[in-house]
């Protein structure tokens, strides 16, 4: 019988991907907990900064698109709406807008995992403004990395947090990829699924460097994340990809 330590070794690491964006609200605290009751090893989320300086959880730059058609508040730009407005918005199943915070203390509520590890943050920086503000917050902290698709947000972190481990986010490879990994001295590469190889992540390793890939939810698309050789899938059901890897 395989043990969970040994389940733990022998399959990538699973992050709920906006927490269970398929299951529930995406970047929610609700989101976030079904990722980990579901099986996640931890947890993606997208950031912002709000007008008034605080780091905020969402994909998008407005509540537009995530806002609840009830909410009393349905519209405006992140940068422009305060904490306290943010406060105000509605989200699906009545979440409402966390903050990085909170996320984080969800992560310390939850406990480590059977396996003795702690669950994983990755911070997506959506914008460069919030990157020294979430340096700060996850300076020292164990079990963060923050991420991002813009090398001046990751360059940022890396001058005021220079412990906290630094991934970016690529479409496909190329070999400015490489170099520009080289220049950010950065852990992680995060690659599209659906376009990753085998050859990618070999280089990858060769630099010291792991990857990650986002985002797989179908049969196919976790398939080529395996044998990619893939370190970390990003999933927005981890439930569904934990059962389909014990299977395999």
């Amino acid at each position: 019988m395989t043990t969970p330590a040994a389940d733990a070794v022998a399959r990538p690491v699973l992050i709920g991907h906006r927490g269970a964006a398929l299951l529930e609200p995406e970047n929610t605290l609700r989101s976030f907990r079904r990722a980990l009751a579901d099986g996640a090893d931890g947890v993606e989320c997208d950031v912002h900064l709000s007008a008034d300086g605080h780091i905020v959880v969402m994909h998008d730059e407005s509540i537009d698109r995530t806002a609840d058609p009830a909410s009393p508040r349905r519209t405006g730009a992140l940068a422009a709406l305060t904490r306290a407005a943010l406060d105000e918005v509605v989200l699906g199943e009545g979440e409402h807008v966390p903050s990085l915070q909170q996320l984080l203390d969800l992560l310390d509520d939850t406990g480590r995992t059977a396996e003795g590890a702690v669950p994983q943050a990755y911070v997506e920086v959506k914008a460069p403004a919030a990157a020294e503000a979430v340096g700060a917050l996850l300076a020292g902290r164990e079990g963060a990395t923050v991420i991002s698709f813009i090398p001046d947000a990751l360059a940022a972190i890396r001058r005021s947090a220079p412990h906290v481990p630094i991934g970016w986010i690529v479409q496909r490879t190329d070999e400015s990829v490489f170099a520009t990994l080289a220049e950010l001295g950065a852990e992680w590469l995060s690659i599209d699924v659906d376009a990753v190889t085998r050859a990618d992540v070999d280089r990858a390793h060769a630099a010291g460097v792991q990857v990650n890939v986002w985002t797989a939810n179908t049969d196919e698309q976790l398939d080529r994340a395996l044998e990619a050789g893939a370190d970390s899938i990003s999933t927005d059901d981890a439930g569904w990809a934990l059962a389909r890897l014990r299977r395999a």
